[in-house]
């Protein structure tokens, strides 16, 4: 399980649920659950959903893609 679905199911959404808040597609939260790199916008929007820092995802298992670290940092 990485991060990003460690958190939503902590906070007891479904992938349904955290696309509508996010305004990320479903499929793309599908392709990130499954190892997929996000992009930087992404990547804030899921944050922003979550309501945790960008960088809480950078200390787990989701690969992020070298443009997108200039942002976190």
């Amino acid at each position: 399980m990485n991060k990003l679905q460690s958190l939503r199911e902590k906070l007891n959404l479904t992938q349904e649920e955290l696309a509508q808040k996010s305004n990320i597609s479903v499929r793309t939260i599908q392709r990130i659950e499954a190892g997929q790199s996000p992009k930087g916008y992404t990547l804030r929007a899921l944050a922003q959903a979550l309501n945790v820092e960008e960088s809480e995802f950078s200390a787990y298992d989701i690969p992020l893609e070298s443009e997108n670290l200039r942002w976190i940092k």
